[in-house]
């Protein structure tokens, strides 16, 4: 009797061990499952996932965002309510961690800078150690091209730096009229600037512009010791040359990459890079210079670039075939040396097709562990104009455990929409910033998205 009492008891013990065991699994997976895979609208952010911010009833379009050190977004784009852009000015907007509007930034956690009329679009922004906020783009006078760089500075609170330039502005004027793209920071706390500026533009035939570069005292005024009083420009086969992106290098060098158009192969990826001191660095590419083409003569842009640890370059952007039947996300790796690299897709190339028309990178991120995020969407204006993300191997395929296939597409309504922005937080998270088209007298709104991702 006692021997049977004692395999009872052994019995029912082992039964309790794998009912806790059992239990243990399932709280495990239930916690995963929760979690969420990677590329999974994050639920803890906006509702869903998302968030949507209108100005001042009027058409918003979000077009960068940048992360401070207490992991608030900082979003940066133009908002304006008539459709001749009157009214357009730089817009920022301030958000907490969970998506909501941050009251102690501006007005309800919303920044508006007027530039006296002129059509302001911000492009690109940046936040210094010190919790400032630099923000690059553009202002044209009506329906012309002879506009200028404008960077203007803020401080945390989102009020302008008064001691930066005139009030916290800053205008650099290039011959012909310019505008300002990308923003990057020196550790010097100089300030890069590149972009685009227009050496001949004649409605109605071929256009000649030129990367154009800029860089800035930590106070706003021009750094004399830079090219020609601040200034550099760049010229590739005399047609129309944009930069899009400005990276600087752990060495101090310089680099710009956007399109150049040659009459031979059309538009194709192009980068230039520059010594600190402004002049081409004649050991990248051929001569300081590299172009891309992505086959067919098509129109190929780069709109983004990031640069690894070894310090390969990851530039995206598009491509285009079939007589511009086709445009699909496209993404290539140079060396250092500005050479494409062949580990990376076997040629260095790589596109993503989601099936719809016109669709673009904007954005590129690089993961710790050297997986290629690009962001942006499909510019078809129409219902399938949504936030698209791809995520690629280090090695230029794409990354099946992201999203469906490395691929991910987030509509935030029946109207269209579009990411123009990215950036990754510390956690790994991905946030997406654009905008969304509506019904009703809002027209579009600021639209942003956060997704899950591991690293």
């Amino acid at each position: 009797m006692q021997i049977m009492s004692t395999k009872l008891y052994q019995f029912a013990t082992r039964c309790r061990e794998l009912g806790a065991a059992t239990v243990t699994l399932i709280l495990f997976v239930s916690v995963q499952l929760a979690q969420g895979a990677d590329g999974d609208l994050d639920p803890t952010f906006g509702v869903g996932g998302m968030v949507v911010t209108d100005i001042n009833r009027s058409t918003d379009i979000g077009n960068a965002v940048a992360i401070q050190a207490d992991d608030k977004l900082v979003v940066v784009g133009t908002s304006y309510k008539h459709n001749d852009f009157s009214s357009e000015d730089f817009v920022l907007t301030r958000y907490n961690t969970d998506g909501t509007l941050d009251p102690t930034f501006g007005r309800g956690g919303k920044v508006r800078t007027d530039f006296a009329g002129l059509a302001a679009v911000p492009s690109s922004v940046v936040i210094q150690p010190d919790g400032k906020i630099v923000v690059a783009g553009g202002a044209f006078p009506l329906f012309t091209f002879a506009g200028n760089f404008e960077v203007v500075r803020y401080n945390s609170n989102g009020s302008l730096d008064r001691s930066f330039g005139d009030g916290g502005i800053v205008t650099t004027h290039f011959p012909q009229g310019s505008y300002a793209s990308d923003v990057a920071l020196q550790p010097d706390g100089k300030i890069v600037v590149a972009g685009t500026v227009f050496v001949n533009f004649i409605i109605g035939e071929s256009s000649d512009t030129d990367f154009a570069l800029a860089r800035y005292n930590p106070d706003g005024t021009p750094d004399a010791t830079f090219g020609n009083g601040g200034q550099v420009s760049t010229d590739f086969v005399g047609l129309e040359d944009d930069a899009f992106s400005v990276l600087v290098q752990p060495d101090g060098k310089i680099l710009a990459v956007g399109s150049a158009n040659d009459s031979a192969t059309s538009y194709d990826f192009a980068a230039a890079r520059y010594l600190s001191d402004g002049t081409i660095d004649t050991s990248f590419g051929i001569a300081g210079k590299v172009r891309t083409d992505f086959g067919d003569q098509g129109f190929d842009r780069s709109r983004s670039a990031v640069l690894q640890p070894d310090g390969k370059i990851v530039v995206a952007g598009f491509a285009t075939s079939r007589g511009g039947g086709v445009q699909n996300f496209a993404v290539a790796r140079y060396t250092s040396a500005g050479v494409l690299d062949t580990g990376f897709s076997n040629d260095g190339k790589m596109q993503i097709d989601f099936g719809d028309c016109c669709q673009s990178a904007n954005k590129v991120l690089l993961q710790s562990d050297g997986k290629i995020i690009s962001v942006g969407y499909a510019n078809t204006e129409d219902s399938d104009s949504d936030f698209l993300l791809a995520r690629l191997s280090p090695r230029g395929s794409l990354d099946t455990t992201f999203g469906v296939g490395g691929k991910v597409r987030t509509s935030f309504g029946d109207l269209n929409g579009g990411a123009n922005g990215a950036a990754l937080q510390a956690d790994g998270k991905i946030v997406a910033v654009g905008f969304q088209a509506t019904f009703t007298s809002l027209r579009a709104q600021f639209a942003l998205a956060r997704y899950l991702n591991s690293q």
